[in-house]
C-alpha cells in the first residue's frame, strides 16, 4: 500500500512545476510584445521638401524630388538604410536628378530607381508638367549611379500616380494643362529599359489630380483628389479597375463606400487586406486623420473607418511601404507654413491598426 501511494505523490510533485513552466513560457519561447498604437519618429533627412516621391528597395529608403521652402525644385536624392527593426540609419546624399521636379512619382525594380513626370520650371503658374523619365542604377551599398533620361510618357503629367504590377508600369491621372482621366502603361524590361507607352482604352470616371492610388493584387484603386469645381476642393470618391491577363485595365467603377473625409494631396497604401489613406488636405485645412477599409475577396471595399492618426496634420508628403514587413513610412510634406524633413514609421497589425510592438 505504501508503494502504491508514494508513486503518484512523487509524480504530482514533478508535474506541478512542469505545468507552471509551460504556462509561464520556457526559456526557448520568444517573448510576447504588447502592441503600442501610434507612429514612431525616425531619422530626419537633410533637405526639407514637400511633394516628393519615395520608395523602399533592398532594405533602403529613397527620397526623390519635391519643392523646398524657397520654391526651388529639389534635385537632391537622399537614401537611408532600413535596420532589422524598421528604424532608419543616417540619411546620405546620392547623385542628383538632371532636372528638379515635384509632384513626381517613383518606382524601383531590377536594380534601378526611376522617377516619372512631375512639375518643373518657375514656381507658381509658370511651372509646367513633365513627360520625361529619369533612371539611376542602384549600387550594392544603396548609393546611386548617375541619372539619365531614358523614356517619355505619351502625356506630360504633374501630380500623377504610378503603380507597378508584375513588369508593367501604370501612370494614372495628373495634370497636363487640364485635370486628367487618362492612364498609360509600359513594360519595364529586365535590363532597365522601358517599352513603348500605350494609352489605356478606359479612362477613370473622375479626373484625378494630386490624388491617391494603390494596388492590391490585380486591382487598382484611385482615391480623392483635386476637383475642378471652384465651389468644392476635393473628392471623397473611390474607384477601381481590374488588371486583365493582357495587362490592360477593365472599365473603372465607383465603389459604393466613399471616404469619410474627402481629401487631396494625401497618400494611399495597402498592407495585407487593408487599404489606407492618410493625412492630406480638405481644401481648407490639413488633416492628420487616417482611414482604413478591408478589401473583400472580389476587390470591393468594406465601409471606411478611422484608425491611428498621424501625430500632426501633414499633406503633400511621400509614402513608401515595406510590404514584407507590414511597415509604412511617411516622409516630408507640408506642415504649418514650411516643408518638413521628418519621417514617421508604423507597422500594421491584423486589425488594420497602425503602431509598433512595444
Amino acid at each position: 500500500m505504501f508503494k502504491q501511494f508514494a508513486v503518484p505523490v512523487l509524480g504530482l510533485g514533478l508535474l506541478i512545476p512542469l505545468i507552471i513552466w509551460l504556462v509561464s513560457g520556457s526559456s526557448t519561447q520568444p517573448a510576447t510584445h504588447a502592441w503600442q498604437s501610434g507612429w514612431s519618429s525616425e531619422t530626419a533627412f537633410h533637405y526639407a521638401r514637400r511633394a516628393p516621391a519615395a520608395v523602399v528597395y533592398n532594405n533602403h529608403l529613397y527620397l526623390i524630388g519635391g519643392i523646398d521652402g524657397d520654391g526651388h525644385y529639389v534635385q537632391t536624392v537622399e537614401y537611408a538604410q532600413i535596420n532589422g527593426n524598421g528604424r532608419l540609419g543616417p540619411w546620405q546624399l546620392s547623385s542628383n536628378l538632371n532636372q528638379g521636379r515635384f509632384y513626381n512619382a517613383a518606382v524601383a525594380s531590377n536594380g534601378y530607381l526611376y522617377t516619372l513626370g512631375g512639375g518643373s520650371g518657375e514656381r507658381g503658374h509658370e511651372n509646367y508638367p513633365l513627360d520625361s523619365i529619369e533612371r539611376a542604377p542602384i549600387n550594392r551599398d544603396g548609393s546611386l549611379g548617375p541619372w539619365q533620361v531614358v523614356s517619355h510618357m505619351t502625356t506630360a503629367r504633374r501630380g500623377l500616380k504610378l503603380v507597378l504590377h508584375q513588369n508593367t508600369l501604370y501612370a494614372i491621372g495628373g495634370y497636363d494643362g487640364q485635370f486628367l482621366k487618362s492612364s498609360e502603361r509600359a513594360v519595364l524590361n529586365r535590363d532597365g529599359t522601358i517599352g513603348e507607352w500605350q494609352k489605356e482604352q478606359y479612362e477613370s470616371l473622375i479626373d484625378r489630380y494630386i490624388h491617391a492610388a494603390a494596388r492590391h493584387k490585380n486591382r487598382l484603386y484611385l482615391l480623392g483628389g483635386h476637383m475642378r469645381d471652384p465651389g468644392q476642393a476635393s473628392y471623397g470618391d473611390v474607384e477601381s479597375s481590374q488588371i486583365q491577363p493582357d495587362q490592360t485595365l477593365s472599365p473603372w467603377q465607383i465603389d459604393p463606400h466613399p471616404l469619410l473625409t474627402p481629401r487631396l494631396v494625401a497618400e494611399a497604401f495597402v498592407i495585407n487586406q487593408h487599404l489606407y489613406i492618410a493625412g492630406g488636405h480638405t481644401g481648407n485645412s490639413r488633416l492628420n486623420s487616417v482611414e482604413v477599409t478591408h478589401i473583400n475577396t472580389d476587390g470591393t471595399l468594406a465601409p471606411w473607418r478611422y484608425t491611428t492618426p498621424l501625430p500632426q496634420p501633414r499633406s503633400a508628403y511621400a509614402v513608401a511601404v515595406a510590404t514584407d514587413k507590414n511597415r509604412v513610412y511617411v516622409l516630408g510634406g507640408g506642415g504649418d507654413e514650411l516643408p518638413l524633413n521628418t519621417v514617421l514609421m508604423a507597422t500594421a497589425n491584423h486589425r488594420g491598426e497602425l503602431g509598433n510592438p512595444d
